[in-house]
């Protein structure tokens, strides 16, 4: 979560699957709750924010 004391995710690493893979990321410090959804075959992520 926000602040917490291991300071993840690093901002390198975020912004590498950003550059080096197109990856977008969720944040639940940022988005807000997170939900992950599967029909079987593909993958749906929306977010409160």
């Amino acid at each position: 979560g926000e602040d917490n004391d291991y300071g993840h995710p690093r901002p390198e690493t975020v912004a590498a699957l950003a550059a080096d893979r197109g990856l977008r990321t969720w944040r639940t410090d940022e988005d807000g709750r997170v939900v992950v959804e599967s029909n079987g075959s593909e993958l749906t992520v929306r977010s409160e924010r």
